[in-house]
């Protein structure tokens, strides 16, 4: 009885966090395939980067945004 219990909380919980995750994801983060704006950043070298730096020949670059913890 105490494990029917138990995986009803549990699948509850998964439910509850999938809806509530699903409400948000049209406010977070670029869109996919969006043009990234122009910046440029320094390496761990301390030389500047740009995107088209990062591009290479073969023009292909896949970044990836991660939402992160506050530390």
């Amino acid at each position: 009885m105490k494990i029917k219990k138990f995986l009803l909380v549990v699948a509850a919980l998964l439910l509850t966090g999938a809806v509530l995750g699903d409400e948000n994801k049209e406010t977070w983060g670029p869109d996919i395939g969006s043009d990234l704006p122009d910046l440029a950043v320094k390496d761990t070298e301390g030389k500047d980067r740009t995107v088209d730096d990062l591009r290479g020949e073969n023009k292909g670059l896949l970044i990836f945004f991660i939402k992160s913890s506050d530390w």
